[in-house]
C-alpha cells in the first residue's frame, strides 16, 4: 500500500522520517509485514537515504518495525503467540496506568483528557476511523502521562503503541465496528480518574479491553484465511 508522504522540510530530517512513515502505519497505508525499501521510501520522502535508514532503526527500536537477518526492513508484524503475549503484558501495565493516572493526574491531565474524548466524539458520530483510531491512542498515551510515571509511559508506547498499528485499526475500521460502544468504555475510564477512584478505573480498563477483545476477535476472525483461528487483536 501506498506511504502516507508529504515532502519534508528543513527540520531535522530522521524524526521526520520516523515520524511520517509511524503516521504511515498507524493509517494502515503501511500494513504489517509489508516490506520498507529505504530508496523507495527516499523518492517518496525527497530525503536521502541515510535519513531513512536513522529513522527505520529508531522506529525499530520502537518496535514498529523489525529488521530481518537478511537486512531488510518489514512492518512489524505478530504472529498468534506474540499477539497474546503482547495483549497479556497490555492488561497489566494499563490496567495498572489506569489506577495511578486516578492516583497522579492533575487538573491540566483531566482537560487533556476530556479534549481528546471530545474530539473521539466527533469522530465516531462522522464515523471517521482513522481519525477515530489516530484520537483513540492519543486518549491512550494521555491517561499513561497522567501517570507522571515515565518508566511506565516509555513500557507502554513500546508494547501497545505497535499492537495499534498491526490490529486495532484492522478491526476498527470494519463496519461493523461499534465505535460507540468502545467510545462508552473510554468515559467510563475517564470517569473514574476523575473522580480519583483507582480501583474503580483499573476494573474499568479490564471491562473495556475484555469487551473489546471479544468484538475484535469476531471481527477479525472475518480478515484470517478460512480454517486459521484468528487472534485476539487487544
Amino acid at each position: 500500500m501506498p506511504l502516507v508522504a508529504t515532502k519534508l522540510n528543513n527540520q531535522p530530517a530522521r524524526h521526520q522520517v520516523a515520524e511520517k512513515i509511524r503516521e504511515s502505519i498507524l493509517a494502515g497505508s503501511l500494513v504489517p509485514g509489508e516490506r520498507l525499501v529505504e530508496r523507495k521510501l527516499a523518492e517518496a520522502l525527497g530525503t536521502s537515504q541515510s535519513a531513512i535508514r536513522e529513522a527505520l532503526i529508531q522506529l525499530e527500536l520502537e518496535g514498529h518495525v523489525t529488521k530481518k537477518p537478511n537486512s531488510a526492513t518489514f512492518v512489524t508484524d505478530f504472529s498468534q503467540r506474540d499477539l497474546e503475549n503482547t495483549i497479556a503484558v497490555r492488561r497489566a501495565l494499563e490496567g495498572f496506568a489506569a489506577e495511578e493516572a486516578a492516583r497522579q493526574s492533575t487538573r491540566a491531565d483531566i482537560e487533556r483528557l476530556e479534549q481528546l474524548f471530545k474530539q473521539s466524539q466527533a469522530a465516531a458520530r462522522s464515523r471517521d476511523f482513522q481519525k477515530y483510531i489516530r484520537g483513540d491512542l492519543s486518549w491512550h498515551i494521555a491517561m499513561w502521562e497522567a501517570t507522571h510515571n515515565d518508566c511506565l509511559v516509555e513500557s507502554l508506547k513500546r508494547i501497545v503503541v505497535p499492537l495499534f498499528g498491526f490490529s486495532a485499526i484492522r478491526v476498527a475500521m470494519q463496519a461493523r465496528f461499534d465505535l460507540a460502544a468502545d467510545l462508552r468504555s473510554h468515559r467510563t475510564i475517564l470517569d473514574a480518574i476523575v473522580a480519583g477512584e483507582p480501583e474503580k478505573a483499573k476494573r474499568a480498563f479490564h471491562a473495556a479491553v475484555k469487551d473489546w477483545e471479544e468484538q475484535a476477535a469476531h471481527l477479525y476472525a472475518a480478515d484470517t484465511d478460512e480454517g486459521e483461528s484468528a487472534p485476539h487483536p487487544g
